[in-house]
């Protein structure tokens, strides 16, 4: 009789001891289910690019054909018209600001750190990664024109604000960035990047 109680008393024990990793292990499994879920939900690549070509406006949609130059299928007139329209200004109306915050927003912190020895700059603008401005700055893009001595070629600023808020206002499918169309600058940053293209105290225009 003691020896079936020790018996009965070990395969009980062995029970109760196998009860937790046995639940363990049904709750990793449906961990592993709840994963592989997740995974198959994922959009692939290919259907990242699908979306994010359906999100498109139909004046993105109308310039993403790589072998046009002007937008298809789309009147061009109209088409400058509704980016015109997009264009929103400063709450004063001043369409010119202070040219050396301007240039803390055109300058990379690395850019600004080299001409002054301090901090300041900004990755907002960036805007010598495709032009040349400041003679000093060496090290500057070529895919738009040269902004050297731009303030003394008798250029309208309010041209220069609507040409950096949205390009496509007057160069429909350009390849600048929309910087106010987008919210990557805001009318009052615009207008300062504007001073330093403008004013004559800007290195710009030395």
């Amino acid at each position: 009789m003691k020896k079936g109680f020790l018996a009965t008393l070990l395969i009980g024990a062995g029970i109760i001891a196998c009860q937790p990793a046995s639940q363990v292990a049904k709750e990793e499994s449906k961990k592993t289910v709840v994963t592989e879920q997740a995974k198959s939900k994922r959009p692939s690549k290919e259907e990242k690019f699908l979306r994010a070509l359906e999100a498109q406006d139909k004046w993105q949609q109308a310039c993403s054909n790589p072998i046009q130059l002007a937008p298809e299928g789309i009147d061009v007139a109209q088409f400058l018209k509704e980016m015109q329209a997009t264009i929103k200004y400063p709450a004063d109306g001043k369409l010119v600001g202070d040219w050396k915050k301007g240039e803390s927003l055109a300058l990379l912190p690395e850019e600004y750190k080299a001409l002054y020895g301090q901090k300041g700059g900004s990755r907002k603008g960036n805007c010598y990664a495709c032009h040349c401005g400041d003679p000093r700055i060496i090290a500057c893009g070529n895919i738009g024109p040269s902004l050297r001595g731009y303030g003394n070629k008798g250029m309208d600023p309010k041209l220069t604000y609507e040409k950096i808020y949205n390009p496509w206002s007057k160069n429909p499918c350009s390849t600048m960035f929309r910087f106010g169309y987008h919210g990557l600058l805001s009318p009052e940053e615009i207008a300062h990047i504007v001073a330093y293209l403008h004013d004559p105290e800007s290195p710009i225009n030395k």
